[in-house]
């Protein structure tokens, strides 16, 4: 990843527990070369699904909730949505 976050390292951070847990039921003493499609999958899925999860998480508590009488960030593209947002 080209120029990480610090929100997108800490999601990197919060994949090494799953990570690690996946490669223990794998087994440690087996080499990465040597993981079987299935074995590969589950470490991806492991490490994708917990990045996503924090990103997502992330997300939700750092957005903030438009104020009321603003400006609608719609507005400028409201010509462009399939559905009527005024």
């Amino acid at each position: 990843m080209i120029d990480a976050t610090d929100a997108e390292r800490a999601a990197m951070r919060a994949c090494l527990k799953p990570f690690g847990e996946a490669a223990e039921e794998i087994g440690f003493d087996k080499p990465l070369g040597a993981y079987s499609e299935a074995e590969a999958l589950a470490v991806i899925d492991a490490i994708v699904t917990t990045w996503t999860e924090t990103m997502a998480t992330h997300h939700a508590a750092t957005k903030h909730a438009p104020i009321a009488g603003g400006p609608n960030p719609f507005d400028e593209m409201a010509d462009d949505l399939p559905w009527e947002v005024r």
